[in-house]
């Protein structure tokens, strides 16, 4: 039986809306952006982020970067 998209890959497991922590380390500082929509697995606790989300998580680290910050903790829907 092939896994549906709402079935983890990883222990079969359903996988529902919810929301994650999400941390870089930039060895020179820390993002930690809080509450971003990703899909949970209610079994193993594995997640996945969309891929629109994904670049806007990569930008917000590229600016940190680049600004140099030491530590940066942002809620999703203000970094959005």
């Amino acid at each position: 039986m092939m896994p549906t998209s709402d079935t983890c890959p990883l222990c079969g497991g359903d996988k529902t809306s919810g929301h994650i922590t999400f941390t870089a380390d930039l060895d020179s500082g820390l993002v930690v952006v809080r509450k971003v929509p990703a899909k949970v697995c209610q079994q193993c606790g594995e997640n996945w982020i969309e891929h629109e989300i994904a670049k806007r998580l990569e930008k917000l680290v590229q600016d940190a970067r680049e600004k140099q910050t030491e530590v940066e903790i942002v809620q999703w829907h203000d970094a959005a």
